[in-house]
């Protein structure tokens, strides 16, 4: 477990460089962990949300674009119902181990909804997934920003900003190609499909995990 964290930690980076370290390589590990993390959940949800109108026309016979547009609503307003006592809860706790099992439960419960997209066969299975997805979505959102907040390396906070929008732009555009190319295959491997982001969605909680691994005596103090 020590070389592991060990080679982790040489591979992205320490916590904490020096004042002056300049460029990617001295940006905080929590940094590129939650970057990182953030591909395996928003990255490859895009997936979804390209291929969600297709998916549901074909398995339900219902007005496909009524009950995206229902579903987004509902978990929406889920997200905007929780996300304040989410971030008050994480306040009172105070502490960053919290924030990490919180944005563990939030990546989860944004993967489940989409592995169970599969078994809809109703349109009020699509919305109560959805308003799972919209709770996932609130716990993962508020620690997964306090949690890269309170990461920022004084003197490097724009930088550590930059590296973030350019790789999340890069998956993206390249999600984006094969979720084209993706929509333009036969609707017979959309399950396949769908089951995939699912557990890649979910499987985003290792990067959480390394983050607990490398920086646990930081954490556990805090």
């Amino acid at each position: 477990m020590d070389f592991l964290k060990t080679t982790l930690v040489n591979l992205i980076g320490e916590r904490g460089k020096g004042k002056n370290a300049d460029g990617p390589k001295n940006i905080n590990s929590v940094i590129w962990l939650l970057t990182i993390n953030d591909i395996f959940t928003w990255g490859v949800y895009f997936i979804v949300t390209v291929l969600a109108g297709l998916y549901i026309a074909g398995r339900l016979d219902v007005n496909a674009v009524e009950t995206i547009g229902i579903g987004a609503g509902i978990g929406y307003f889920i997200r905007a119902l929780v996300q304040v006592p989410i971030g008050l809860i994480g306040d009172k706790l105070g502490t960053d181990k919290d924030e990490v099992w919180f944005l563990m439960l939030g990546n989860f419960l944004m993967g489940l909804p989409v592995l169970l997209m599969t078994q809809v066969t109703e349109s009020w299975h699509y919305f109560m997934l959805q308003g799972v997805f919209g709770l996932g979505a609130a716990l993962n959102i508020v620690d997964w920003r306090k949690l890269f907040a309170k990461s920022l390396s004084k003197g490097r906070e724009g930088l550590s900003y930059a590296i973030y929008d350019t790789v999340m732009s890069l998956a993206i555009a390249v999600l984006s190609i094969l979720s084209g190319a993706i929509a333009g295959i036969s609707a017979q491997y959309f399950d396949l499909v769908i089951t995939v982001v699912g557990l890649l969605m979910i499987s985003s909680n290792v990067w959480v995990l390394l983050i607990y691994m490398i920086n646990k005596p930081a954490l556990s103090a805090r």
